[in-house]
């Protein structure tokens, strides 16, 4: 496998507009049984096949945003406790929220990175942001 990864669930992706500081964010069905219901959460998604984390990602992406995204690296570690088998990626968008087209959930937005705390989101959120902070400063 290129990326060198071969053994995981999933992946968590944080999808930054390096000129505008936005995060995209979408808003999780509120239903029994999946991760995070009613939270907003980045993009994330389970693998499928023998996908690697990197063909993942592109593909969660394309099916809850219905955008292609560029500059995906692995997030250097160490991982959030809950998510030891999640590999966390980081990639960027060039586009505006007239680009994107809600997939899967209830809504999907860029959010200004400074607007992220007024939004009910899962635990993680400030680990992977303070890993990613170079990433999104404009």
């Amino acid at each position: 496998m290129e990326d060198g990864i071969q053994d995981f669930a999933g992946i968590i992706l944080f999808v930054t507009t390096p000129a505008s500081g936005r995060l995209l964010m979408n808003l999780r069905d509120d239903i029994p049984g999946i991760a995070w219901p009613g939270k907003w959460t980045p993009i994330g998604g389970t693998r499928e096949g023998g996908e690697t984390p990197f063909e993942t990602a592109h593909r969660e992406v394309l099916e809850e945003a219905g955008i292609r995204v560029r500059d995906m690296r692995m997030i250097p570690g160490p991982r959030y406790h809950t998510h030891e088998n999640n590999i966390p990626l980081h990639a960027t968008f060039d586009g505006t929220d007239a680009d994107l087209v809600l997939g899967e959930g209830q809504a999907i937005r860029l959010v200004p990175i400074a607007e992220l705390h007024q939004l009910d989101t899962p635990p993680y959120m400030d680990h992977y942001l303070n890993l990613i902070r170079d990433a999104w400063q404009p």
